[in-house]
């Protein structure tokens, strides 16, 4: 039974705890830790066995805890990946790996160091069985070389405090990595263009809607749109254009309700509830992982998150340049090969 630490419970941390304690097989979670102790509280107070600790570090270094959660705010990741990585521990950490790429790559030179991959990171469409099969027919051949893609992230409304940086790092590092992963080429450009802004954008930081231009080293070319005031629905779309062919993602299975002179499908504003299914074999693998002495090959690595991290940054730069900027990527290192 893996005995998991989870720092930071908020909307996505409280998932994940439930998760683990009611739906993933062979795990069980011993202690959280976050900075609204109320809350935390409050969130495992059906759960006994549950202990509360108000110090994250004191959570990775107890000996009651074999692997940690990381929810926690984007600025902590980093060093509680570098602490959990010092004493040995597996680790599942939410995106982004670190509030910078310099950051991550010291997450992944510690990982690198200690000569065994313990992060997986927490891009979980990679576990969603519609973008599994999206990804099988691009890499098998079957449409052609891929030319071009187009993708749209869309949340119904975000809260104030939700920014241009926030519209990169928190949003479009789902479709960079997705991309990344769906067509298993890096990025080399990236350009971030602002169109007419919504009136539904509720801060003065925040151009809403965004395009990010991103281009592969192969040279194919990858429109992603971020759109987090939609007012609609949460709404994530992605069509891949190959020379003898083109697959569009399919639209998540609803109740089509048919009336008098119409027909309407119900869509849903619960970004959580819409991957719920891929959150949860996400979790089960890398629990599996975990108990098996292992990492689980089909999840992002520190490596990804590294990648991610490198184009986000470049994506910022373009915010302010309004050019296109370089991605300095290397080739994947041996380390995080298969």
């Amino acid at each position: 039974m893996l005995r998991v630490g989870i720092i930071g419970v908020g909307a996505m941390g409280t998932q994940h705890f439930l998760r683990l304690m009611t739906r993933i097989n062979n795990a069980t979670v011993t202690a959280v830790s976050d900075v609204n102790e109320a809350r935390a509280r409050e969130v495992t107070a059906p759960y006994e066995s549950v202990r509360f600790m108000a110090d994250p570090i004191a959570l990775i270094r107890d000996t009651e805890v074999d692997a940690i959660v990381i929810v926690s705010a984007d600025k902590t990741h980093e060093e509680f990946c570098l602490e959990a990585l010092r004493l040995k521990k597996f680790i599942f950490c939410e995106k982004p790996l670190s509030a910078s790429s310099e950051g991550a790559r010291k997450v992944v030179d510690a990982e690198m160091a200690g000569g065994k991959r313990l992060i997986q990171l927490g891009f979980n469409r990679r576990f969603d069985e519609a973008y599994q099969e999206l990804k099988e027919l691009v890499v098998s051949g079957r449409l052609g070389e891929p030319l071009v893609a187009h993708c749209a992230h869309r949340n119904a409304d975000y809260p104030e405090a939700f920014d241009d940086v926030v519209a990169v790092t928190g949003t479009a590092i789902h479709e960079i990595d997705t991309m990344s992963w769906l067509v298993g080429d890096y990025f080399t450009k990236a350009q971030v263009i602002f169109p007419k802004t919504t009136k539904y954008s509720k801060n003065p930081n925040l151009h809403d809607p965004q395009i990010v231009l991103l281009t592969t080293s192969s040279g194919m070319v990858i429109t992603a749109e971020i759109w987090v005031n939609c007012q609609y629905a949460y709404d994530i779309r992605c069509e891949v254009l190959c020379e003898d062919g083109t697959a569009t993602l399919p639209r998540h299975a609803r109740v089509n309700v048919c009336t008098k002179n119409s027909s309407s499908v119900g869509m849903t504003s619960d970004g959580l509830g819409f991957f719920e299914e891929s959150y949860n074999r996400e979790f089960q693998a890398w629990v599996d992982a975990c108990n098996e002495d292992t990492y689980c090959a089909a999840a992002a690595s520190a490596w990804d998150g590294y990648c991610a991290a490198v184009t986000t940054d470049a994506c910022l730069k373009s915010q302010i340049s309004g050019g296109i900027e370089d991605v300095p990527l290397t080739d994947r290192p041996d380390f995080y090969k298969g």
